[in-house]
């Protein structure tokens, strides 16, 4: 059985012209452009089409549609996973100061239900943080200090 690696070689212009159709559509689906989507997807569905009228083999239309989103991919990955990069340290940073916003609101006696409205989440996720900052915070050195300075009767009350 002969396999025919349309990756190797270059492309015919029907199988180029599914490629690039591909390609485009790969970069439309990287915008998020509803209608810039479904028009690379109508170009890919007319240049199988034309491509199948020359008799091309409808693997060699599939190796074509792989190599053309695999060109895209390696034009975009860069600036994507920069973006994700970026979209995770901003995810990090919002979640920090979520946190530290609860405990700030747990510290001065807000109870966790006022807290849990204003955060728009259930008062058992504002308990588990609440829960979570407190062992944290035990098994902390600032726990240490806040210890050392307290009275007996203060640490059971």
């Amino acid at each position: 059985m002969k396999t025919d690696h349309t990756a190797d070689r270059a492309l015919s212009p029907e199988l180029e012209a599914i490629a690039a159709a591909a390609h485009d559509r790969l970069h439309a689906q990287g915008g998020e452009d509803l209608p810039a989507i479904e028009e690379a997807g109508r170009r890919v569905a007319q240049a199988a089409s034309a491509a199948i009228a020359t008799g091309a083999r409808l693997s060699a239309i599939a190796e074509a549609e792989q190599q053309g989103e695999q060109r895209a991919r390696q034009q975009l990955s860069g600036d994507v996973l920069g973006q994700v990069t970026r979209a995770a340290k901003r995810k990090r940073d919002a979640d920090t100061e979520y946190e530290q916003a609860i405990g700030r609101a747990g510290r001065i006696g807000l109870s966790h239900r006022e807290i849990a409205t204003a955060a728009s989440v259930s008062h058992g996720t504002i308990r588990a943080i609440l829960t979570r900052a407190t062992t944290a915070t035990a098994n902390g050195h600032a726990a240490e200090r806040e210890l050392a300075g307290s009275e007996p009767d203060e640490l059971a009350a």
